[in-house]
């Protein structure tokens, strides 16, 4: 199977996932193996379904590797929240059901353990839309998924804890998902402000941690309530809100350790999901995280937490089409953490949207092709990620 826009999809073709409701993820639009047609193919764009997930002769070894328990769980995540914050943003008094994000998280949580394979679903982070919401779901998503795999990590940096419960990820997951409630009763012209843009130094953007804070510190635990305070401090000391120490000491930021983890963690998958949509529009996954290693982003994050991030989130899709650089397609069927931007694809005979296209069955490993590199992904020319020596890889999560 493959996973296509919809303005890729023709009349004939067959899902190999459910599609779920955008607004509900209880509800199945339409069930694995309908058959598309004109109509089906409208309904689904009205639907604000961007993909889909194709059958395809030749990939039914990708089968096994999309989950479909996943996706519900982080659209879950999503409606959840969704819901509070179109209260919030009607102005409406309302006191959070802390209950339903607690239970969303868990849910979250029991996936991503059980299931070992996550390509595809964090390769879907980038078309949930740039909605509050959906970038406080995705981030919560993003931050149980290190998490889980940072345990270690974890149970170092709170070693004052037993080891069960340093490296419970609740209330990461829950911290990261009202991260930015702050923004909930903001104007559009600062809701939409991103903390690495110029008008991230505007006090009244900067307001937001504060205001976040203040919204939740009564319902949720003191940990969740200082990631929503602390999730833009950075780790060389630059970001804020500035913090008394002592009475009548000089307000200052924290830094390196003196940040909590789960703040670390959160920073870096809240910068990450604003550079999946930077225009409101998704970039390739790519894109993103080569932006999120260069120098712009120096001295922000922890390099153990940006570390985790490039090996949990491939930079292409699994199932995903994309052009090579002789000119022809062939669909991701494999991510190499030693080196991201060279994927194992196999070629396709012609443009997928002619009926009578085949996969070659023989897989090209482009970590071995010296004269082969992906150029387009979802019509995004990204040869300059690509072609980067090494990618990005654990070296350059250093220095971020």
């Amino acid at each position: 199977m493959l996973v296509l826009p919809i303005e890729n999809l023709r009349s004939g073709m067959t899902l190999a996932k459910p599609v779920l409701h955008p607004d509900r993820s209880d509800l199945l639009l339409l069930g694995q193996g309908y058959e598309l047609d004109a109509k089906t193919i409208s309904l689904l764009h009205t639907n604000r379904i961007t993909h889909v997930w194709i059958s395809f002769p030749g990939l039914e070894e990708l089968d096994g590797k999309v989950s479909v328990d996943i996706a519900r769980g982080h659209m879950e995540l999503y409606h959840v929240l969704n819901r509070s914050i179109d209260k919030l943003e009607q102005r409406v008094a309302v006191k959070m059901n802390v209950q339903k994000y607690k239970k969303a998280v868990h849910h979250m949580l029991a996936e991503i353990v059980e299931h070992s394979g996550h390509d595809a679903i964090t390769g879907q982070l980038r078309l949930c839309g740039p909605r509050l919401a959906g970038h406080q779901a995705n981030c919560s998503y993003l931050s149980l998924l290190i998490g889980a795999h940072l345990a270690g990590y974890l149970r170092k940096q709170r070693r004052s804890l037993p080891s069960d419960v340093a490296d419970n990820t609740t209330q990461l997951g829950l911290g990261a998902l009202l991260h930015d409630v702050g923004k909930a009763n903001m104007p559009d012209e600062l809701r939409d402000i991103r903390v690495f843009d110029d008008e991230g130094m505007w006090e009244e953007y900067r307001y937001h941690t504060v205001s976040g804070y203040e919204e939740v510190r009564d319902h949720v635990s003191p940990i969740a309530a200082h990631v929503v305070l602390h999730h833009h401090q950075r780790y060389d000391g630059s970001g804020f809100p500035a913090m008394a120490r002592m009475q009548g000491a000089e307000p200052r930021t924290l830094a390196g350790d003196k940040i909590h983890v789960f703040s670390r963690i959160v920073a870096v998958v809240d910068a990450f999901d604003h550079l999946l949509c930077p225009k409101g529009e998704p970039a390739p996954t790519i894109a993103a995280i080569s932006e999120l290693c260069s120098s712009r982003f120096k001295g922000w994050f922890d390099p153990v937490v940006v570390e985790a991030l490039l090996r949990l989130v491939p930079p292409f899709m699994i199932g995903q089409v994309v052009r090579l650089s002789d000119g022809t397609e062939g669909v991701i069927t494999e991510n190499h953490p030693d080196s991201p931007a060279r994927p194992t694809v196999k070629v396709l005979t012609g443009p997928i949207s002619e009926s009578d296209t085949k996969v070659l069955a023989r897989p090209i490993d482009l970590r071995m092709a010296r004269t082969l590199h992906v150029t387009m992904v979802d019509g995004v020319d990204v040869s300059a990620h690509t072609l980067r020596q090494g990618g990005y890889g654990p070296a350059s999560a250093g220095a971020a």
